[in-house]
C-alpha cells in the first residue's frame, strides 16, 4: 500500500499539536507510506463513518485506518450502536475492496474511563478479530498508573512524545499490513 486515508477523532488529528506532530505523520515518515489525515476533535464513531462515506477520497487510496471510541466513551453512547457504527465501516470499506485498520481504544489517566474502554476493546475484538486488521498501541503509552499519567497532557490527549511512541509501534505492529500481508 502506498496511501492509506485515516479516519478518527483528535487522537488522528493529532490534537493539541495538529496533524504534523501526530503519530500518523511519524508512521508515514517511519514507512514512506501517504497517510492522510482525517482526524476531526471531537468526532464520535458515527461521525467518523458518514465522513468515511461521505468524503470524496483521492484514487490512490488503497486502505483505511479508523480511530474512534474515546468520545464515544466520553459522551456515554451505548457500546452497542459504536459496534454498528464500526461494522458500517467495515461494511463499507469491504464494498470498496479497501483493507481496513481498526485502532483499539487507549486506556487513560482516568479508571472510570479504563473500565469502559475495556469492555469497548473486548467487543471489537470478539466482532472483529480475524475480519479487519486490529491495532493495539497500548505498549506504546503502558498500562501502569505511573506510566499513563506520563503519557497524556490531559488524561486523554497524549503528549507529543507519546504521539512519536505511537507513531513508532503502530509503524512496526503495520509493517505486514501496509504491505498488503
Amino acid at each position: 500500500m502506498r496511501t492509506v486515508a485515516c479516519f478518527g477523532d483528535s487522537l488522528i488529528f493529532g490534537f493539541p499539536y495538529g496533524p504534523k506532530e501526530s503519530w500518523i505523520a511519524e508512521v508515514e515518515a517511519e514507512t514512506g507510506v501517504t497517510m492522510l489525515n482525517y482526524g476531526v476533535c471531537g468526532d464520535c464513531c458515527d461521525d467518523i463513518v458518514y465522513r468515511l462515506k461521505n468524503m470524496y477520497l483521492p484514487e490512490q487510496v488503497e486502505a483505511v485506518l479508523f480511530w474512534g471510541g474515546a468520545n464515544d466513551i466520553l459522551n456515554g453512547r451505548p457500546q452497542g450502536f459504536v459496534i454498528d457504527d464500526l461494522k458500517r465501516a467495515a461494511e463499507f470499506c469491504a464494498a470498496k475492496k479497501w483493507p481496513l485498520a481498526f485502532v483499539l481504544p487507549l486506556f487513560s489517566a482516568d479508571d472510570d474511563f479504563n473500565a469502559r474502554a475495556e469492555l469497548l476493546r473486548r467487543r471489537m475484538q470478539l466482532e472483529f478479530s480475524g475480519k479487519v486488521f486490529l491495532l493495539d498501541l497500548q505498549e506504546a503509552v503502558g498500562e501502569t498508573d505511573r506510566e499513563l499519567q506520563a503519557a497524556y497532557f490531559d488524561g486523554i490527549h497524549p503528549t507529543i512524545a507519546t504521539y512519536k511512541k505511537l507513531g513508532m509501534c503502530a509503524s512496526q505492529l503495520l509493517a505486514g499490513w501496509l504491505k498488503g500481508e
